[in-house]
């Protein structure tokens, strides 16, 4: 699975009392005191964590080291520039990149995750390999474990845990007259939960989302339906992953083949009729669901809303 990282580099000279540098996703602006001193702050347009690493370059009059950190909000501070001579402005250029996610994020492992159906399906577990290891020979991520469900009906998808709808991919419309073993172009979603992993969900029909970037969801909460595959078969990819490598840096030229995913794998523990367990290639499991794995991890506020009406979490 090829994962993309999302990167801005810009260098900015600071030289003007207020310069802003943008992109598309994430902006970072710089104001000058009248102590000399520095901030610098940020404007973030899309949910979720991002790892930012800020690089000074020609830094005069200032022993600030390079700033690297997690930014959250939509807004916030980043770091405050010092000068070492207080009558004399700070002189810099600066570049910046980030990457999606928590590096290295202290996970539970031992985490329960609903299956990503409704409960009381009878599914069929299949383990899915990596295309770029099977195909461009490029390096297996580490602990790489990614699952398939086929379906004969378009079944609803459902979120596996509590978390935030961090990305949705809502561009591609299957041609049903073309007869797909594998589709590496499919509309999925892209789930943060609150240890720092993310649950992908690939095989969405477009247009059927239940969710909109931004939004909370639980444990069963109804995400969309799944498209059709050929003629016989709708499938959903899903796995939980989460960010290991603090490494940004673009390598020119660099193949597939070369390419070493930022990404480690965890083989989550599933609720099934059978019990707790984690999920065996070629297995058959009935998904069950109840009011403990809803509630495991609700807020007091949510708990006290769902007592009054649990409906509005269905």
């Amino acid at each position: 699975m090829k994962k993309t990282i999302l990167t801005t580099i810009l260098v900015i000279w600071g030289v003007t009392s207020n310069i802003t540098s943008q992109n598309k996703n994430i902006t970072i602006n710089f104001k000058r005191n009248s102590d000399n001193s520095v901030d610098f702050n940020y404007d973030k347009k899309l949910p979720g964590s991002f790892y930012l690493s800020i690089k000074f370059n020609n830094l005069q009059n200032c022993n600030r080291s390079n700033y690297k950190g997690i930014i959250k909000h939509n807004s916030g501070r980043l770091l405050k520039l010092k000068p070492l001579r207080q009558e004399q402005p700070i002189n810099f250029s600066y570049k910046y990149s980030y990457t999606r996610g928590i590096p290295n994020p202290k996970i539970d492992s031992l985490f329960t995750y609903s299956l990503p159906l409704k409960k009381g399906k009878k599914i069929t577990i299949l383990e899915s390999s990596n295309l770029n290891e099977k195909f461009f020979g490029s390096e297996r991520p580490s602990k790489w474990k990614s699952y398939v469900i086929n379906r004969t009906q378009a079944d609803t998808i459902c979120s596996m845990r509590k978390g935030i709808v961090v990305k949705i991919i809502n561009d591609f419309k299957t041609d049903t007259l073309v007869k797909y073993d594998y589709k590496s172009q499919m509309n999925s979603i892209l789930i943060e939960h609150s240890d720092g992993t993310f649950a992908s969900y690939k095989g969405f029909k477009r247009n059927s989302f239940f969710v909109k970037l931004g939004q909370t969801v639980y444990p069963q909460t109804q995400l969309g339906f799944l498209d059709i595959l050929n003629n016989k078969t709708y499938r959903l990819y899903f796995n939980i992953h989460y960010l290991i490598s603090k490494d940004l840096k673009i390598k020119k030229n660099e193949t597939l083949k070369k390419q070493k995913s930022r990404n480690e794998f965890l083989t989550p523990y599933f609720t099934t009729t059978n019990g707790i367990q984690q999920l065996k290639n070629t297995s058959g499991y009935i998904i069950n669901f109840n009011e403990k794995i809803l509630l495991q991890e609700f807020t007091k506020k949510e708990k006290k809303k769902y007592k009054k009406n649990p409906e509005i979490f269905n």
